[in-house]
């Protein structure tokens, strides 16, 4: 039954592989329509993602009111061949690409203050992404005013659960401290150890296997993300955790592309960015994508377990504040003045 699962997991990539590649090949030779304006948007996600579907309603709302001022192409999987770290440098110049989708989590080799901005675990309650947007639209505002990119608005992530998937039912810390913990960043390693937990940083590509084998003997993941990888084969538990709050995505356009628009124009642009930012907030904590993975999940054998104790869940939110705190300290004014900023947003 599994191995068969297995099979059509991975025709059903194979799938969305040979469709994303043929909607870059279409966009690569589509002619140019003759609007006013016309921009590449780059996103990173595979158009089958929730994600890439939220900037597709961006793109389309823009086509369709803009008519011949402006007309937008949107390019899923990284199809242009630009690299999000590089985009404080690329999207400037407003001739490669003149809109994208970023997540701010991947500047920070040239903004390093990001990794302590609004790191995974810090805030308790989903909604809270939503309140501390004008907090964070500041933060993100200043980078990109002064390499010449115009924040447009935001995208909400496409789950909002995160979950301890184990091989064994784990649902409280106690059980947690004789598991050997995989998590995706350094930030978790910290706070686990202030947990007692032992946690190790591993690749979604090498997570499989890791569990398969007994590297890892839990996952930090979210079950909304998991089942994209056949993660309840090898690890069919799963229990509540803490939020899947993190730095929520962003609308992007060259300030020079955007600039030489029609007032009018650019009106549109932003009304079409704030339509794509509700509706994808609205999904993201109405959990819709969470419960439509949860059925996929229990019916390939998952179980999902009670959450962790309220107690549990507060002691790694407090791990995780402690630590928040502690790096940013050690990250220099700029991180500083972004945790003081985020925190204050949280605590009031």
């Amino acid at each position: 039954m599994r191995r068969h699962h297995k099979a059509l997991t991975r025709a059903a990539a194979t799938a969305i592989v040979a469709g994303t590649a043929a909607f870059g090949l279409m966009a690569d030779t589509a002619p140019a329509s003759a609007a006013d304006a016309n921009w590449k948007m780059h996103i990173v996600w595979v158009p089958a993602r929730p994600e890439a579907q939220a900037y597709q309603t961006f793109v389309d709302t823009v086509n369709e009111n803009a008519g011949d001022a402006l007309q937008i192409q949107l390019f899923p999987s990284g199809s242009l061949g630009v690299k999000d770290a590089d985009m404080l440098r690329f999207l400037p110049r407003g001739n490669i690409i003149q809109a994208a989708g970023l997540y701010p989590g991947y500047l920070t080799r040239d903004k390093p203050q990001y990794a302590f901005t609004l790191p995974p675990g810090v805030v308790s309650q989903p909604e809270m992404l939503q309140e501390i947007l004008p907090e964070l639209s500041e933060i993100y505002g200043e980078t990109y005013d002064e390499a010449g990119i115009e924040l447009l608005g935001f995208v909400g992530h496409a789950v909002r659960d995160t979950h301890i998937m184990c091989k064994e039912p784990v649902n409280t810390l106690d059980e947690l401290r004789g598991k050997k913990v995989r998590v995706w960043e350094q930030f978790h390693v910290d706070v686990f150890k202030k947990l007692g937990v032992s946690a190790q940083i591993v690749g979604q590509n090498d997570l499989y296997v890791a569990m398969q084998t007994g590297v890892v003997d839990c996952a930090v993941y979210p079950i909304g993300l998991a089942v994209t990888v056949s993660l309840q084969e090898v690890a069919p538990y799963a229990s509540y955790l803490f939020p899947y709050v993190l730095h929520p995505l962003n609308i992007l356009a060259s300030k020079t592309a955007f600039d030489a628009l029609p007032p009018e124009t650019q009106e549109i642009v932003r009304d079409a960015a704030k339509k794509a930012e509700a509706e994808s907030f609205e999904a993201y904590l109405s959990g819709v994508n969470d419960k439509k993975a949860l059925e996929v999940f229990e019916a390939d054998g998952g179980t999902l377990l009670d959450p962790f104790p309220e107690a549990d869940q507060q002691a790694f939110v407090d791990a995780a504040r402690e630590t928040w705190k502690e790096l940013a300290d050690g990250g220099g004014e700029a991180a500083q003045a972004n945790y003081e900023t985020i925190s204050n947003a949280i605590n009031k």
